[in-house]
Formats: C-alpha cells, structure tokens, sequence
C-alpha cells in the first residue's frame, strides 16, 4: 500500500495562497457585478429604443381641424333662414403636422327643419348632399380646399348655405311638411307642373306626389320657422356632422 506523502506549507506559502484567493474572489465579484450591468444596461437602451419607437409611430398622424385656432371635429350649425338671407359661410381649417397623408371627408349625421329629421339612416353621403342642395330652396353644400392632404399640408373645409330670393322652380314637398290651405299644391306630368286639388283628407296619400312653387314655399318655411322659433327657443334648422380624417395607403 502506497503511503500518502504529505508536506506542510511554509508560514510563507501559506501567506501567498491566502493572498491570492482573496484576489480571485474579489475578481469573480467584480466580472459578476460587470456582466449584470452590461445586462441590465442593453435591456435599459432595448426597452427606450422600443418605448422611443411607439411614441414616434403616434406622433407620426397629427391632423388638426380648428376655427379660431381651436381645435373641432364636430360640426353644428344652427342658423335662422329666412327667403333673400345673406349667404352664410363657415370655414374649418385643416392641417396636417405629421409624417404620413390623408384623405378628408364630411360625414353628414343629421338635419332637422323644425325640429323633424330630413335624412334617413339608408341614405349615402352623396345621397345627402343631393338632398340638401335640391329638396328646398334653401341649399346647403360642402367644399374641401383639396380632400387630399399631404404631410405638412394645409386644406379647408367651407359649410354654405344659401336662400335665392328669386327664381320660378318648383320644389317637391319635404316629409316633415303638414297640410296648409295657404298654398297652391302641384303634381307633375310629362315635364309640365299642374295644379292639384288637395284637402287636408287626402293630403296625407297625395303627399309624395305633391310639388310647391317657389313663392308658396318660401312663405310656407318662413311662416313655421318663425313659430318654430319662437315656440322652442332655438333654430328651426340644424346641420351636425362630423370631420373626418383617414390615413392614406402608401402610393395613394
């Protein structure tokens, strides 16, 4: 059996191995304490280039509508119209501070004439337009200075309404209208406008069929707005709509 050798360290060499495990220790403290720092600090510089990242794709859509320098997007116009008014203009400005385009547009929500809604909820936008610009003499249009709007673009949005004094057109009699023996009533045939005998018992089933002239009903809305008016204490005609803007598709 091999016997075991066995050689004790000099006071010396004891010293020096005691001094050189401190160092190591100290050196395996110092790498670990390191490479949590370099960790935790690519996470940091990972997580702010991410954060960084998401608050410049918000930032990136920034179209402003705004009247006065303030800022809208609902639209509400209340007016008292009467026959010969003076042409009334209201312009939203439009404009666009961030990094991508956008294509604009009015979506008209509701118009009330005496408090009873002109507009169905089947109806087109287009389909609304046409309406407000043909079922009264009283017309209502819309202009965009330009529906497309480029990055750091500026456009404008112009509501009009317009009451003509004169003019010998005919006008199809509007549902939210109630009989009146006041006024001359007018069905149309072959392109020629007759008149139409009609009483408040068969208004009713005559009514989609029935046209006013232009001085009939010009009276007829003046008569029931100033009631309306003052009846309820507030506009006989009421336009809402909303601004609307979208993003445009790359290459659009």
């Amino acid at each position: 059996m091999k016997k075991k050798i066995s050689r004790q360290f000099t006071e010396a060499e004891r010293e020096y191995i005691k001094k050189n495990r401190k160092i190591l220790i100290i050196r395996s403290v110092l790498m670990l304490g390191f490479l949590l720092v370099f960790n935790a600090f690519a996470w940091f510089i990972y997580i702010s280039k991410v954060n960084t990242e998401l608050d410049i794709h918000a930032l990136s859509w920034d179209v402003v509508f705004s009247e006065s320098g303030t800022a809208v997007k609902d639209v509400t116009i209340a007016l008292d119209v009467y026959p010969g008014m003076e042409e009334y203009t209201h312009t939203i400005s439009i404009s666009n501070s961030g990094e991508t385009g956008a294509n604009l547009s009015f979506d008209t929500q509701s118009v009330t004439l005496f408090g009873s809604e002109l507009l169905t909820s089947s109806m087109t936008e287009a389909q609304k337009q046409q309406l407000l610009r043909t079922l009264l003499p009283l017309t209502i249009e819309y202009e965009f200075g330009s529906t497309q709007l480029d990055q750091l673009d500026n456009s404008s949005f112009t509501i009009s309404v317009n009451w003509e004094y004169e003019n010998s057109f005919y006008y199809k009699v509007p549902s939210v209208f109630t009989y009146s023996d006041d006024v001359t009533y007018y069905t149309i045939s072959g392109g020629t406008y007759n008149e139409a005998t009609v009483t408040s018992a068969n208004y009713d089933s005559l009514k989609n069929s029935l046209y006013l002239a232009k001085d009939d009903i010009d009276s007829y809305i003046g008569e029931k707005c100033g009631i309306y008016q003052n009846t309820n204490d507030t506009s006989c005609l009421i336009l809402k709509g909303e601004l609307v803007a979208e993003q445009s598709q790359a290459g659009s």
